[in-house]
C-alpha cells in the first residue's frame, strides 16, 4: 500500500509540470467549496434544474431511508451493476442489498477485487492498493475456478470476462457522482476504466447516489474540481473519461418530437442522502468537513494510515477526515471505533489537501464533542488529564520540582524591554532537565537576558487541547496569560515545539493575547549570524535533522535549525528522504504516545530507518517528545544513528 501511494506522489510530481495553472485552479476550487457547502439555496436550485431535465429526485434523511429508496427503485430486479460510490460504502448499501437477496456487481477493477476478497478498500480511487498482483491472481483463481496469471493484463481480462455477462443481465445501474451542477442540472462523472459508461449509458434505469456537498454552481466550476480531484487522487493531469449527463436518453428525429429511451437510460433518479450532513452544515466549527472532495490525498503520507490502513477511518471516509465525519455525523461511538484517539495531529494531511481542510483542528473539535457527548478517555489519557489539572504537568510530578533543573542558574531580575521570558514547559522541566539547562546557557552566552517563572510556570495545555479537553486548555491558558501580564512579559522563548504552538494559539481563544513567542533556534541562529556565538565540532560529524511536525508544518521553522548545524564547524548535514514541511511524524503527538505506545514506536521505527539510510552518525531534533520516542524506537532496530537534541549537541561544541 505504501509503495502504491508513493507511486501516486511521484505521478503528481511529474504531472505538476503539465498543469501550469494548478495553484490557480486549487485556489478557485477552495473558494467555490467555501461558497457551496451548506448552501441550501444552491441545492434547491440544483433539484429544480434536475427535474426540469427529466431526472427524478428523491431525498433520504439517513442510511435506512436511502437503502429503502434504492430497494424501491430496484423493484423486482435481482442483479444490480454498480460503479464506484463512497456514499454507498458509508450507508452499507451492498451488504443491505445482499441481505435482501440482490446480487451487487462492482464494475470497477479495484472495487471488484476487494468485493471478491472480502477486504476493505484502502483508497477512494485505489481500493485494492494493499494487494500485489500475486495475491490478486490467487484470489481470482479461487473465485473463478480457472488459472489466472499474476500479470495486470491477465487479471484485468479475467475480471472483465467475469463482469460482462453480469452487466448484460441487469437493466439497472447504480453509481455515485463527482459533481452536480445547479445551473445546468448536469451530472458529472469522472473515470479511467470506462465502467461508469457501461453502468450509466445502458437502456433501463440509472440510480445516482449523491450528497448535498457535491453541488457546484455551474459546469465550469465542476470541471475545474474534476481536474484538481484527478490530480490529487491519481496523480494524472486529466482522467481518461469525463461524462456529463443532463437527462435520460431521448431523440427528436421523428417529426421533431422528443421521445425518451434510446440507447441510454430512459429513467434516471438521483437520491440525495443527508445522513447527518445538515447538522454538520449548521455547526461552523465542523462545517469545513463537508468541503472534502474525496480525493484521498490526505492519507498518502499519513503516518497512522501507513501503520494501520483503513481501520483509521470508516467505510467511505478514510483517514483523519473520515474519523471526524463519522464522529460528528454518524455517532461518537462509531467515531471512537474508527480511530478517534489515533490521530497524531501532525498536519501531514493539511499540506496535501487541495481545499486546505484543517483535519488536526477538526480532530480537536471532534474529540471535544465526543467527550461532551459522554465518550470517556482511555485510562492513560484520563490519568494524563488529571495530572495536568492537579499538578499542572502530565507526568504526575509535584509542582515543587518544576524548577529543580535551574538551581545553579541565575536569571536576570531587572526589568527591561530586552528581557525575554524563558518558558521551559513540562517536558524539559521534568524529563529533559539537561536540555533546559543547555538552552539557558546557550542563550545567555549569546547575550540574551532571560527571566523565568520557576514554580509559577504552568503547563501550556498543548496535549490536553489535542486530546479534546478544550475546557482544561482554556483554564490553563487564562492562568498563564494572567501571569505573563502581571510580570509585564514582552516576549517569550521556548524549546518545545508543542509549547511554541500552544502559546501562539492562545490568541485564537483570547484575542487580547499579543505577546510574541519564538522558538529557541530562531534566537540562536540570529546570534550566530550576528557573530555573538560560535559552535565547532572537535571531530568531523555527519548528522541528519528530524523536523518536528509542530515546528516545520505548524510554525514553518525549517531553515533556522539547519543553519545552526551548517554553521557549526565540522558538522555535515545529510537530509532524510522526507524533510521540511514533508517531514514524517515521529509518532508521539496528539496523545498517541500515551494512548497507543506500540503504534507510536512503530511509526518512530520507520522514521529511524529513514535516518539510518542517510549514513548519519547522529539524528538531531529539537523536540523533547520526538527525541524520547525516536530514542525508544531506535532500540528496536540495529545500527541506527544516536538521537540527540540540537541543544545538547551544540552546547558541547560552543566556543
Amino acid at each position: 500500500m505504501r509503495a502504491a501511494f508513493q507511486s501516486v506522489i511521484e505521478r503528481q510530481q511529474e504531472s505538476r509540470k503539465s498543469i501550469i495553472d494548478l495553484e490557480e485552479r486549487v485556489s478557485r476550487l477552495e473558494r467555490i467549496r467555501e461558497e457551496c457547502v451548506g448552501n441550501r439555496a444552491l441545492l434547491e436550485e440544483a433539484i429544480i434544474s434536475l427535474k426540469r431535465n427529466g431526472i427524478r429526485v428523491r431525498r433520504a434523511r439517513d442510511n435506512v431511508e436511502a437503502i429503502n429508496l434504492v430497494l424501491e427503485e430496484l423493484s423486482d430486479e435481482k442483479i444490480l451493476i454498480k460503479s464506484k460510490s463512497n456514499i454507498s460504502r458509508e450507508i452499507g448499501l451492498t451488504e443491505a442489498l445482499s441481505d435482501a437477496g440482490i446480487e451487487v456487481v462492482e464494475t470497477d477493477i479495484g472495487d471488484r477485487i476487494v468485493q471478491i476478497t472480502g477486504d476493505t478498500a484502502v483508497h477512494p480511487t485505489g481500493p485494492s492498493a494493499h494487494m500485489d498482483r500475486f495475491e490478486i491472481a490467487l484470489a481470482l483463481e479461487s473465485h473463478l475456478g480457472v488459472r489466472v496469471e499474476p500479470e495486470p493484463s491477465a487479471i484485468i481480462e479475467a475480471i472483465r470476462e467475469d463482469l460482462l455477462p453480469r452487466i448484460e443481465a441487469s437493466s439497472i445501474g447504480l453509481t455515485g457522482v463527482n459533481a452536480i451542477t445547479s445551473s445546468e442540472g448536469a451530472l458529472v462523472f469522472v473515470h479511467n476504466e470506462g465502467n461508469i459508461d457501461l453502468v450509466s449509458k445502458r437502456k433501463g434505469k440509472l440510480i445516482v447516489l449523491a450528497v448535498p456537498e457535491k453541488i457546484y454552481p455551474n459546469l465550469e466550476e465542476a470541471i475545474n474540481m474534476v481536474r484538481v480531484e484527478t490530480f490529487y487522487a491519481t496523480g494524472q493531469a486529466i482522467a481518461s473519461f469525463i461524462s456529463v449527463v443532463t437527462g435520460p436518453s431521448r431523440t427528436a428525429d421523428i417529426e421533431k418530437e422528443v421521445y425518451p429511451g434510446v440507447h441510454g437510460p430512459g429513467n434516471i433518479v438521483v437520491i440525495f442522502v443527508d445522513n447527518g450532513r445538515e447538522s454538520l452544515a449548521e455547526d461552523e466549527s465542523l462545517k469545513p468537513l463537508l468541503r472534502c472532495i474525496g480525493c484521498g490525498s490526505c492519507i498518502l503520507e499519513c503516518p497512522i494510515y501507513e501503520s494501520v490502513g483503513p481501520s483509521f477511518g470508516s467505510p467511505g471516509h478514510l483517514g483523519g477526515a473520515g474519523v471526524c465525519f463519522t464522529t460528528n455525523a454518524i455517532s461518537v461511538v462509531k467515531g471512537k471505533e474508527s480511530g478517534l484517539t489515533k490521530c497524531l495531529t501532525c498536519r501531514s494531511c493539511v499540506i496535501r489537501c487541495p481545499v486546505s481542510l484543517d483535519i488536526p483542528r477538526l480532530m480537536e473539535k471532534s474529540r471535544f464533542h465526543g467527550l461532551q457527548k459522554g465518550l470517556g478517555l482511555s485510562g492513560p489519557l484520563n490519568t494524563l488529564v488529571k495530572s495536568v489539572i492537579n499538578y499542572s504537568n502530565p507526568y504526575l510530578q509535584p509542582n515543587s520540582l518544576r524548577d529543580s533543573w535551574a538551581k545553579n542558574i541565575t536569571f536576570t531580575k531587572e526589568e527591561s524591554s530586552e528581557r525575554i521570558l524563558f518558558y521551559a514547559g513540562c517536558s524539559l522541566s521534568y524529563v529533559r532537565k539537561d536540555v533546559a539547562a543547555s538552552a539557558v546557557r546557550i542563550l545567555e552566552a549569546a547575550g540574551f537576558k532571560l527571566a523565568y517563572l520557576a514554580k509559577e510556570e504552568g503547563c501550556c495545555g498543548s496535549t490536553v487541547l489535542k486530546i479534546g479537553k478544550e475546557d482544561v486548555f482554556l483554564k490553563l491558558a487564562r492562568e498563564n496569560i494572567d501571569k505573563f501580564n502581571s510580570l509585564e512579559v514582552r516576549s517569550i522563548v521556548t524549546v518545545c515545539p508543542g509549547c511554541l504552538t500552544a502559546l501562539k494559539r492562545y490568541s485564537e481563544f483570547f484575542p487580547e493575547f499579543d505577546i510574541p513567542v519564538r522558538h529557541i533556534t530562531e534566537l540562536i541562529f540570529q546570534a550566530q549570524s550576528d557573530g555573538r556565538i560560535r559552535f565547532a565540532s572537535e571531530l568531523p560529524l555527519k548528522v541528519t535533522f528530524h523536523d518536528p511536525c509542530q515546528l516545520a508544518r505548524e510554525n514553518e521553522i525549517i531553515k533556522e535549525p539547519r543553519k545552526i548545524l551548517e554553521l557549526t564547524d565540522g558538522i555535515k548535514l545529510l537530509e532524510m528522504e522526507r524533510s521540511g514541511k514533508s517531514t514524517m511524524c515521529c509518532g508521539s503527538g496528539g496523545g498517541v504516545k500515551t494512548a497507543h505506545p506500540e503504534l507510536a514506536i512503530d511509526i518512530g521505527r520507520r522514521r529511524m530507518e529513514m535516518a539510518t539510510r542517510t549514513g548519519a552518525q547522529v539524528l538531531v531534533t529539537c523536540c523533547p517528545w520526538c527525541e524520547i520516542n525516536l530514542s525508544e524506537a531506535s532500540t528496536t532496530i540495529e545500527k541506527t544513528p544516536r538521537v540527540m537534541n540540537i541543544l545538547s549537541l551544540i552546547e558541547k561544541k560552543m566556543r
